[in-house]
């Protein structure tokens, strides 16, 4: 069988690697000019490794775990803790704290969902909560940094029970490729071969029995048995007008909210304690981590912003200046330089956002909707299963056992 394979993040790339390893003949076709997608590590001139995308590896994520360890790709350490932030004035929340917060957030989220049913917001979910102050509080301006979007355009009900893992007994400790994260994707790049066609978008793709055909910007024409498509979600949203897609399907693909975010990776020095810590009254964070010793930060700091208001209210459609003075005020822990590196998803043409959180009109059946192909093709990306590097990689996996199932 032949399958085309649109798009060669980590999703695209493990579907590919996956039906090779099975026997069949795959082409990919990915619109930039690197593997890896939204998962992409480089090095800043003191030869840190940063991450301008997926960074977090969770102690729970088997599959990239698996992966790095069959690749002989070591992880290491963080040494900081995702959930529980420090503060500025030196405090950080307890593991107690965390479970109340994540308790009280599911018990309004379903208070709400039992008088209103699924349309809800994560805003209305907050303040159903925490009261009408919910924004100032250092947890919620976590969560809604970490949707990367609207909270008045997510659904409250979905991303309440999202977190519902994380409370109490939840072990938060996450790592790191050693050589970066995006070795895993130039590693399964390496073993498939040079079967991936760089700056070839797929714009259109059709399907008549026995074939699947995918043409590309320029006017190229590929077909095949069966595909994958694992494009982000706004040219996901685009390709399906010609396909004919069980209702669940769709309606989970267009009622999804693409998010945005941004990271500045910036060289710091000094032996300053690996320490996450919230911005100041702001929905932002920035973290040192671990060296490879696990006794000192390392010599990079990198900061985060999510969504598309916290963007706007750091100036960085001016660059990086406004963000680094910022950071730099209240980081007084850390030496901080000016060499930095400012990464803006949501103005990457290739990806048009960071990661996507269900909308308004979710449903829970949405979440089960590519557990099953339509007709010959099978779906993938983290916008299918999970917003994460881990979650990427299983949808990539369950694509091909999907096109491969008798």
């Amino acid at each position: 069988m032949k399958v085309l394979v649109a798009g060669a993040g980590l999703a695209g790339l493990n579907a590919a690697w996956e039906l090779q390893k099975a026997g069949h003949e795959v082409e990919v076709f990915e619109s930039n000019t690197r593997v890896g997608g939204r998962c992409w590590s480089e090095r800043l001139p003191n030869g840190e490794v940063f991450e301008h995308g997926g960074e977090f590896i969770d102690v729970n994520d088997h599959t990239i775990r698996r992966l790095c360890a069959e690749f002989g790709l070591p992880i290491v350490g963080l040494g900081i803790s995702f959930d529980r932030r420090w503060q500025v004035d030196g405090s950080i929340m307890s593991e107690e704290d965390l479970a109340g917060h994540i308790a009280a957030l599911s018990a309004a989220a379903e208070r709400l969902c039992r008088a209103r049913g699924y349309r809800v917001s994560l805003r209305e979910v907050a303040r159903e909560a925490y009261g009408p102050d919910c924004e100032s509080l250092p947890y919620c301006q976590k969560l809604f940094a970490t949707t990367t979007c609207d909270p008045d355009q997510v659904n409250g009900i979905a991303i309440a029970r999202m977190f519902q893992g994380h409370g109490k007994g939840y072990v938060e400790h996450r790592g790191r490729v050693m050589a970066g994260n995006d070795a895993v994707a130039r590693e399964i790049h390496r073993r498939i071969g040079g079967v991936v066609r760089f700056g070839t978008p797929i714009t259109e793709v059709r399907q008549a029995p026995g074939q699947v055909t995918m043409r590309s910007a320029t006017g190229e024409e590929f077909a095949g048995d069966a595909a994958v498509i694992a494009v982000p979600l706004p040219k996901l949203k685009r390709l399906i007008g010609t396909l004919d897609l069980p209702a669940p399907m769709r309606k989970a693909i267009e009622g999804r909210v693409m998010g945005a975010a941004a990271k500045l990776n910036t060289m710091v020095s000094g032996k300053a304690p690996p320490r996450g810590i919230q911005a100041p009254n702001a929905p932002w964070w920035s973290w040192s981590t671990a060296d490879n010793s696990g006794d000192h930060a390392r010599g990079s700091l990198t900061s985060y912003a999510g969504g598309r208001a916290t963007m706007a209210s750091l100036k960085l459609e001016e660059g990086p200046a406004y963000w680094l003075e910022q950071t730099r005020a209240y980081r007084t822990d850390l030496e901080v330089s000016d060499t930095c590196v400012l990464t803006n998803w949501g103005s990457d043409p290739h990806t048009e956002g960071a990661y996507s959180m269900p909308g308004l009109d979710w449903e829970p059946e949405q979440d089960r909707a590519f557990d099953q192909k339509a007709g010959a093709i099978a779906f993938a990306g983290e916008h299918t299963h999970f917003a994460s590097l881990n979650g990427a990689l299983e949808s990539g996996a369950r694509a091909a056992k999907l096109l491969t199932l008798i």
